[in-house]
């Protein structure tokens, strides 16, 4: 939001010619082509504290603008007469811009209701017409944050980033998850959604220094299905937790077999689990070493050299790594069958210890 401030009040200051500086309160300097210690704190406390409708004093004027339930006071350099005419249009477009942002949280004060499911069919379409939203082709994207986001002005930043758009929403759900669902034209395809989502993390991470992993669903056409949009995003999250703690961003169309495996019952878990393995589980006893060497020989499509070179090995200390590996699982996953057995039953056992 800031950015947009600063450009609506540098325009402003090269069509009037006057210097504008944007206060939240004595204390806190918004925006301005004004510097921030171009008035006194005793000036500043003077205006705010201003009983007229434009309060003054020695070389500026101030204009009142509501953002939300905040009065702010948009402070022209300059004496009446001269300022009043271009400090009031100055103090309408920053008006128009407030509303359009009360808009924008009505439409997400929607969203988040709609997704709870709390809306009646019957009202949901009432509702979204009274707020211009239409069924258009939407992907949902589920940030989960590394750190809480608390400051609003952040979220007021990331709304102008990301929901750009009239049929964009955004809102936080809680502390750490963000939920952004994002309008676009027909045929909107997994490409162009990993796209924007890398170019939103990347957003996140330069501007507000916040690391975050994402979920996104498959496209919805309509408004009332965005609530299984938000279960896709989710589940997207959860599954991606249990079976591929690597991975940051996390498409629901692309969860492939981890899907699958995590709707298996518990007792079936155990069944597939002692027929691979027997009673004695083995993830117990992999240590750290052998874990990253499993993980880069199936990086490499089980081949040896290639996986030797990565770990700086002799091609024979692999081969005898992967053979004690052997005797401890009963698994040898230089053959394809066995490696397929291996990678399934440690994502049945992931999703065991998680049951």
């Amino acid at each position: 939001m800031h950015k947009k401030l600063q450009q609506i009040l540098k325009e402003l200051t090269e069509i009037s010619g006057i210097r504008f500086a944007l206060y939240e309160s004595p204390e806190e300097y918004v925006e301005g082509t004004l510097t921030e210690n171009a008035l006194s704190e005793k000036q500043l406390e003077e205006l705010f504290s201003g009983a007229e409708r434009e309060p003054a004093v020695e070389g500026y004027v101030a204009f009142p603008v509501r953002a939300a339930e905040e009065r702010l006071l948009l402070i022209a350099e300059g004496n009446a007469p001269a300022v009043l005419v271009p400090g009031r249009m100055a103090a309408s477009e920053l008006q128009l811009f407030f509303d359009a942002i009360k808009k924008d949280t009505d439409k997400n004060a929607f969203a988040a209701v709609l997704l709870t499911g709390d809306i009646p069919a019957s009202e949901l379409y009432k509702q979204a017409g009274r707020l211009k939203l239409k069924d258009v082709p939407r992907v949902l994207y589920l940030f989960e944050l590394a750190q809480p986001l608390e400051d609003t002005s952040a979220l007021r930043m990331l709304t102008s980033l990301f929901a750009d758009g009239r049929q964009d929403l955004l809102f936080l759900e809680d502390e750490k998850h963000l939920v952004l669902i994002k309008a676009y034209e027909k045929g909107v395809n997994a490409e162009r959604a990993e796209k924007d989502v890398l170019s939103a993390m990347d957003t996140m991470l330069s501007e507000l220094m916040i690391k975050t992993r994402v979920g996104y669903s498959t496209p919805k056409e309509t408004l009332a299905e965005l609530t299984d949009a938000k279960r896709e995003a989710a589940l997207a999250l959860r599954i991606a937790g249990i079976f591929q703690e690597q991975r940051e961003v996390v498409a629901y169309s692309k969860l492939g077999i981890a899907r699958l495996i995590y709707e298996l019952p518990k007792d079936l878990c155990e069944m597939f689990l002692q027929e691979v393995f027997g009673e004695k589980l083995p993830d117990q006893d992999i240590d750290e070493e052998m874990q990253v060497t499993i993980r880069l020989f199936f990086e490499n499509n089980l081949n040896i050299s290639e996986t030797a070179r990565q770990l700086y090995l002799h091609r024979n200390t692999l081969v005898y790594r992967l053979e004690r590996f052997e005797k401890l699982v009963g698994l040898d996953i230089r053959r394809f069958d066995d490696a397929m057995t291996f990678q399934i039953a440690m994502m049945v056992l992931a999703h065991y210890r998680q049951m």
